[in-house]
């Protein structure tokens, strides 16, 4: 016979007024990497939460009705993606729960971009491969992996991963390591559309799994050049003399995990 005096626990979404803001200004700083702004709609429901007015999960639906009733040709409707999707960010995060595997990529994109992009898209991965012009690499584009492996990419990805023992408190190699499987997953490039936001979401949740006290900052300030260190890390071409750089993903993450102080804005990126 069911007992409610059950041992498990109904685990409760982050209610830290202080962590939520910090997650809102993650989530905002996000929507750069594509070149996309949220909208003042969007912070006047964020001081709504923040004042414990309603939660986060409720900011979800006004932003949904706010944009239900503008007309799609409004300069304002432009700012849907950037809103919904930073609203589902911050709602991912301030879940603890977390699962360390490909699915779990597939779920967080799936969260956060149904109804954005097309149905086909969403939670599934990519059937084309893909090319598409980088800034930090003068208009070239970087080579991203075959469609048809990216199952068996990221599977070994993670099983590589699996396999690292880490320290405690975490060190510069271990940062590296870190460092070096997100440049592996992002390179798979496993999504049509929202990698870089979804594997920083998963980043984020990785390490809070790992017991890594993180400082978000870099996501919030530096999300676009974030993308570019991770171009960079996968970018090769021999006739002109460049091979994959992760120095500036390690300092990234040495940023987040290490609170290392670097000023990462003062290093050029480019090749």
């Amino acid at each position: 016979m069911f007992s409610e005096d059950s041992e498990y626990k109904v685990l409760q979404p982050n209610q830290d007024l202080q962590k939520r803001k910090e997650y809102w200004e993650v989530a905002k700083g996000l929507q750069k990497i594509d070149g996309l702004q949220t909208s003042d709609y969007l912070e006047t429901v964020i001081q709504d939460t923040l004042e414990g007015k309603y939660v986060t999960t409720e900011a979800e639906a006004r932003i949904r009705e706010h944009y239900s009733a503008m007309n799609p040709e409004s300069h304002e409707y432009q700012n849907k993606e950037a809103d919904l999707v930073a609203t589902r960010i911050t709602i991912c995060l301030e879940r603890d729960a977390f699962k360390f595997s490909p699915v779990t990529l597939k779920a967080i994109h799936k969260e956060l971009f149904h109804d954005v992009f097309p149905y086909k898209w969403v939670g599934e991965y990519r059937t084309d491969n893909l090319t598409k012009s980088e800034t930090v690499l003068g208009g070239l584009s970087m080579t991203y992996g075959d469609y048809m492996s990216i199952p068996e990419l990221l599977q070994h990805d993670f099983e590589q991963e699996k396999s690292v023992q880490y320290n405690s408190p975490l060190t510069e190699e271990d940062v590296e390591k870190f460092s070096n499987f997100i440049s592996a997953i992002w390179q798979a490039h496993p999504f049509r559309e929202g990698n870089t936001r979804t594997i920083s979401t998963f980043a984020i949740k990785y390490l809070r799994t790992l017991g890594v006290n993180i400082d978000n900052t870099p996501f919030q300030q530096h999300a676009k050049w974030f993308r570019d260190a991770l171009v960079r890390s996968n970018y090769t071409d021999l006739e002109r003399g460049i091979r994959p750089d992760f120095s500036f993903l390690h300092k990234f993450f040495e940023n987040v995990i290490l609170s290392a102080g670097h000023d990462l804005q003062a290093l050029d990126l480019s090749c």
